[in-house]
Order: structure tokens, then C-alpha cells, then sequence
């Protein structure tokens, strides 16, 4: 089941996310971080276990980004990802947001989901705020991927 994240679920967020960051597969996470947008994360929880989490960020009036998506990793290749990203999309939807965009590693799992790589400077610079206090904010190797909705 997909419901929204409460304090209750920071710790497991956290672990997810980071976990997920030391494969290499998408960035850290600090609890200040995971805390202060705790309300813009969605988890996904079966027998009272959190095995993902997502959040939906609003960057303007017509872009969300969906961000910090991750999956336990004993529980990868099971749907639970795209599922968490369908619901992102549907919330944007009914934002009345016109597209949304990722920044990740993970190019191959979205493209599967709808979305479609775009250069980074396609995007308007006030959706990098995270960068700034990004350790690889000079250096970034994610890629930018969009869907129209």
C-alpha cells in the first residue's frame, strides 16, 4: 500500500535512501533533509514494513520533480519503484502539473516509466536548489529525464 509518509517513517526513509546511496545508485540523504520535506514523501508499506519511498517536489506552477526514490534492495524488480513513480505522477496530475522530471542513475527504470532524458540546461535553474549543497553540484553525473502529463 502507497500512503503518505508521517515522523514515524523518517528512520526508515533514511535507511532506504541511503542504503540505496551507498550501491552507488542515487544520492545521500541527510535525517535534516528527509525531515524538513517528510511531507512531500509517499512510502510503500506491506505488513508494516516500508520497503520504498518517494517524495514529489512542486518546482513551478507547471514542474514537479520526483526525487529520493528508493527500494529495499531485497525487494528490487518487484514493481514496487514504478508503482511509487505512477503515484508521484498522479498526484502531479492532479496538481494540475503539466510535466514532471527526475534527476538520476537510474536512466533505464525511467524510461520504462514514461519518461524521456533531456539535457540538464532543458530544465530552469530553479529546479537545483538541492544541488547547491550537493557535493557533486560542480561535478554532477545524474541525468535529467522528463515526462509530459
Amino acid at each position: 500500500m502507497i500512503r503518505n509518509a508521517t515522523m514515524k517513517d523518517a528512520e526508515s526513509i533514511l535507511k532506504l535512501v541511503n542504503e540505496n546511496a551507498s550501491k552507488g545508485l542515487m544520492l545521500s540523504k541527510s535525517p535534516y533533509a528527509v525531515y524538513k520535506d517528510i511531507q512531500a514523501y509517499v512510502v510503500y508499506e506491506e505488513n508494516g514494513k516500508i520497503l520504498g519511498c518517494a517524495r514529489l517536489n512542486i518546482a513551478w506552477n507547471d514542474l514537479a520533480e520526483i526525487a529520493s526514490l528508493a527500494v529495499d534492495m531485497n525487494e528490487r524488480g518487484k514493481g514496487i519503484g514504478k508503482k511509487l513513480v505512477l503515484h508521484l505522477v498522479d498526484r502531479a496530475k492532479y496538481l494540475d502539473i503539466k510535466r514532471v522530471f527526475t534527476l538520476t542513475y537510474q536512466v533505464p527504470f525511467f524510461i520504462k516509466c514514461g519518461f524521456h532524458e533531456v539535457e540538464r540546461q532543458a530544465l530552469s535553474y530553479k529546479v537545483f536548489g538541492d544541488c547547491l549543497s550537493c557535493p557533486k553540484v560542480n561535478n554532477c553525473d545524474e541525468h535529467a529525464l522528463i515526462m509530459d502529463i
